[in-house]
């Protein structure tokens, strides 16, 4: 199976509908939400949610979640500025991607641990470490990464070109090679996968291993954005991520999902902090819309199960 199956995107009326609102609103009520500016502003806030959300979803179409990947952001800011070289932060973030994913693919697959419990482990001590290496915010970003996540190609914003080659790669990953069809065939059933020749416990183990990857370059591309690195630069990536996957209709049960739905997710919750803003709301309302945004979700996802 190289492809989804029909009906097993996620895509529903509500998860396409609700951007497309929240923009018409913002656009008739609020001027300098179509100023140049605010839409430059816009693909750059967006840009660290769309990569880690991305990465969420492999996660989420084998059953799992990730609630490290905010730790792993702040530990990868961490390592970003203390480095003045970008290819060696940049090799040594994939690297901590790569060795997190695996250490929390293998406890899921092997160890049989809970994933909430195995990733919030991983995220305890990710945090840590993030403090010992850089205790307060600050350091050095190197010129050419905070070139890279804030300038401009032809009048395209940067941040807009990396939201779309998250969005393309991951597309071509799940509709175009054998390991995408996997992800679906082993989050809607597990046992009948295995029994079809499908290594389960290796999808699984790589699932965790994109996402912790996509974690670690969406943080040095929010550290490059703000030319500094934080040790709770992600904090609120963990909630944030899986509010987008469940908003975009993605199945938190596993075997549903597509990456038009994560899009749609994470326009929805970028379009609500960026009409926050212009309205001169506290920012700290963003963490309780989110949170009942994602309430009401996975509130429709139980209702769609059941058929009520």
């Amino acid at each position: 199976m190289l492809t989804p199956p029909p009906g097993r995107t996620g895509l529903t009326r509500y998860t396409m509908g609700l951007p497309i609102v929240l923009m018409l609103l913002l656009a008739a009520t609020q001027a300098d939400f179509r100023s140049p500016q605010n839409l430059l502003n816009f693909s750059g806030q967006i840009g660290a949610l769309l990569i880690v959300a991305v990465g969420q979803l492999f996660v989420t179409l084998v059953a799992g979640i990730d609630l490290s990947v905010g730790s792993v952001m702040s530990l990868a800011s961490a390592v970003a500025a203390t480095h003045s070289d970008p290819l060696v932060a940049v090799a040594l973030a994939t690297a901590l991607g790569i060795a997190v994913g695996g250490v929390n693919g293998l406890g899921v697959a092997l160890g049989g641990v809970h994933p909430l419990v195995m990733t919030l482990s991983t995220a305890t001590f990710l945090q840590g470490l993030a403090y010992v290496v850089l205790p307060i915010p600050g350091g050095t970003i190197a010129p050419a990464m905070t070139a890279a996540a804030t300038g401009q190609v032809a009048g395209v914003p940067l941040p807009l070109l990396w939201c779309a080659a998250a969005a393309l790669v991951a597309s071509v990953v799940l509709r175009r090679t054998r390991f995408g069809g996997h992800l679906f065939a082993v989050g809607g059933n597990p046992r009948s996968a295995y029994l079809n020749g499908v290594r389960v416990k290796t999808v699984v183990v790589g699932a965790y291993m994109w996402c912790a990857v996509a974690a670690a370059w969406a943080g040095l591309f929010l550290a490059s954005r703000v030319a500094a690195g934080d040790p709770a630069l992600g904090a609120s990536y963990a909630l944030e991520s899986v509010a987008a996957v469940a908003l975009g209709g993605v199945q938190l049960t596993g075997g549903v999902g597509s990456v038009a739905g994560v899009v749609a997710g994470v326009l929805s919750l970028g379009l609500m902090t960026n009409g926050l803003n212009l309205f001169g709301v506290s920012p700290f309302m963003r963490g309780v819309l989110t949170g009942a945004l994602l309430l009401a979700a996975v509130s429709l996802q139980r209702r769609r199960i059941v058929g009520m």
